[in-house]
């Protein structure tokens, strides 16, 4: 027998073996998800898994899929909505029901989170219509990075393969004040090996092309910053760095980070802000990096890059998975917007998909702007719910208003601000401020305003 054959085999005792032990309740699946990602719904996308799958499917398709599908289907045996449409940036799916105690459960849990995004959004992109199992549109890449679907998670994501850089489609600078937000879904079958570590930034590209060759075998550019993520078991080791072309301007040598290994198997969100110098850093609502001269002062950035490195794993091991990217430029000053300039505009109260469950990373945005009614005891407010034009006219307008109300729930419940000082109206795709077309002016028309009384 030679050695691919052996391969095959123990992939084969492997998969029958995890099979049987989830269908006689042998294997302990955590809730979020060893699950989920133990199978890609596009197969013909993922050569390896492909693989794996086409040895088993002939004896156990049947297990598998009723294997997965009672671990992916939420409590109560309801799944996904069949036919819905997929998340649009800086949406997932939903994950309860529209209740006061579920919203306030959620946004109580990023209490500390003090990130809003910028005022206008740049880039946004979801992926949605692009062709799975082939690279984004306008992407460059030195690998086989390629567009998938999840089981259990909706819309579509690009799964990274190892020993590759991506750079995104995006033309356009950032400016001296930013804000990036994308998904990410990280999931490791951990063998006794190091897995491969992630790596996310920023580079300016200066007089090159943002999707230019030469920043895939070393994107660093006029000046650069990235996070690195080394998985780890129990944990990971973090380390932040930038650079001035090729020398180094920061360094925030690997520290061991627990709050990593609460990142694997589920859909955690990045978010990073950059305020001239000062560059600060958050993955689920916590706070990793906070550095006042993180940035060098010269260019402006206009490009992200996400890099995987090798390992002894195989591919089918390994799922790094990315998605719903947002960059936006400004920082929003809530109070004088509202103060001043009688009305505030946010795409930063997130929602799931086609509800009005309001996402735990709108802490941030929502905590600002009830310091201003803290501040101001007399400030009355119109609240008022704008959704992009894809979907139907009439449940655009239903869902809007349902949003506007579960933002008056949320300030009322979590921050205690009287429910007399709010009022809500729904305007759903009837007053767009960006061209919906295109997916940075969906996301620019999917917002909340304020609007002073």
């Amino acid at each position: 027998m030679n050695r691919k054959q052996m391969n095959n085999r123990q992939l084969k005792q492997v998969t029958i073996a995890t099979v049987m032990g989830i269908s006689l309740g042998m294997l302990s699946l955590p809730a979020s998800a060893q699950s989920i990602l133990n199978k890609v719904k596009d197969r013909a996308a993922q050569t390896a898994t492909q693989k794996v799958l086409n040895e088993t499917d002939k004896a156990v398709s049947k297990g598998i899929d009723k294997a997965i599908e009672s671990a992916t289907t939420p409590t109560g045996g309801k799944s996904s909505e069949p036919g819905g449409k997929p998340p649009a940036a800086g949406e997932s799916m939903a994950t309860g029901s529209d209740t006061a105690a579920n919203q306030k459960k959620a946004i109580q849990a990023f209490s500390k989170y003090d990130f809003v995004p910028g005022d206008s959004v740049l880039y946004a992109n979801d992926f949605a219509g692009e062709a799975i199992g082939e690279l984004p549109a306008g992407w460059n890449s030195n690998g086989s990075s390629v567009i998938v679907t999840l089981d259990g998670i909706p819309g579509q994501w690009l799964r990274m393969a190892q020993r590759t850089v991506v750079l995104t489609d995006n033309e356009t600078s950032f400016g001296p004040d930013f804000t990036v937000e994308f998904d990410m879904v990280l999931h490791y079958d951990f063998k006794g090996w190091m897995p491969p570590s992630l790596k996310f930034g920023a580079l300016a590209t200066g007089t090159a092309s943002t999707t230019s060759n030469t920043l895939l075998s070393d994107p660093k550019g006029d000046k650069s910053f990235y996070v690195e993520i080394s998985p780890l078991a129990d944990a990971g080791n973090l380390m932040l760095e930038s650079y001035e072309k090729y020398i180094r301007y920061f360094n925030h040598p690997p520290t061991r980070n627990a709050l990593v290994a609460r990142w694997y198997d589920k859909v955690s969100h990045v978010a990073i802000q950059g305020q001239k110098e000062r560059l600060r850093i958050w993955v689920d609502g916590e706070k990793l990096y906070d550095v006042p001269k993180g940035i060098p002062k010269g260019g402006e950035f206009n490009q992200l890059f996400f890099q995987l490195s090798s390992s002894p794993y195989e591919d089918e091991q390994i799922g790094v998975y990315l998605g719903n990217i947002k960059i936006a430029k400004g920082l929003p000053d809530t109070r004088h917007k509202l103060m001043e300039e009688g009305r505030f505009s946010t795409t930063g109260i997130l929602f799931d998909t086609g509800s009005a469950t309001i996402k735990p990373e709108s802490a941030g945005v929502l905590k600002a702007i009830a310091a201003v009614f803290t501040q101001h005891a007399d400030v009355s407010v119109l609240i008022v719910g704008h959704t992009d034009a894809v979907g139907d006219d009439t449940a655009n307008l239903e869902l809007s208003e349902r949003r506007a109300a579960a933002v008056k729930e949320a300030l009322q419940t979590v921050y205690q601000i009287d429910g007399t000082r709010l009022q809500i109206r729904g305007k759903g795709e009837a007053e767009p401020v960006a061209d919906n077309a295109t997916a940075a002016g969906r996301a620019q028309n999917r917002r909340v305003e304020f609007i002073k009384q």
